[in-house]
C-alpha cells in the first residue's frame, strides 16, 4: 500500500527537535497553558509554511509544451522564488540582530560585570523565543 505522506528527512526531524527543546527552555517554569500555546503556535506556523511551499498537485511530470501551462508554471515559480528570497532576507536580518545581542552580552561579561547570570539568562531566553517565531 502506497503512503500518501512525503518521507521525513532526518535533518528536518532534528531541526524540529531542537526547536522544541528551545521552546521548552524558553518556557521553563511557566504554566502548562503557556507551554501548550507556544507548541501549538509553533506547530501551526510550521504547517502554514509547509502549505505555502507545497507543490501544485497535478503539474508534476507535466511534459506538455502547452504555452499556457508553461506560463502558469513560470509565474508560479517566480512568485514562490520571490517569497523565499523575502523570507531569507528577513531571516538574515534577524540572525544578524541575534549575533549583535549575543556579542553585547559577551562584552558585558568581558568587562568584568557580575550579575549572577541574569543578563545571559535574559538574552538566551529572548534568542530562544525569537528563534521559534
Amino acid at each position: 500500500m502506497a503512503s500518501r505522506h512525503a518521507p521525513i528527512d532526518h535533518t528536518e526531524r532534528d531541526l524540529a527537535s531542537v526547536q522544541l527543546d528551545s521552546l521548552a527552555l524558553a518556557h521553563d517554569g511557566l504554566p502548562w497553558a503557556a507551554w501548550k500555546d507556544a507548541v501549538l503556535d509553533w506547530h501551526l506556523q510550521r504547517l502554514a509554511t509547509a502549505r505555502a511551499e507545497a507543490w501544485v498537485p497535478g503539474f508534476a511530470g507535466c511534459h506538455d509544451n502547452n504555452p499556457v501551462i508553461s506560463k502558469l508554471l513560470s509565474r508560479f515559480y517566480r512568485h514562490h522564488m520571490h517569497i523565499a528570497i523575502r523570507r531569507l532576507r528577513a531571516e538574515n536580518i534577524e540572525l544578524r540582530r541575534k549575533i549583535v545581542e549575543a556579542a553585547e552580552c559577551t562584552r558585558f561579561y568581558a568587562r568584568g560585570a557580575i550579575d549572577a547570570g541574569e543578563r545571559a539568562n535574559t538574552v538566551l531566553r529572548s534568542l530562544f523565543i525569537s528563534a521559534l517565531q
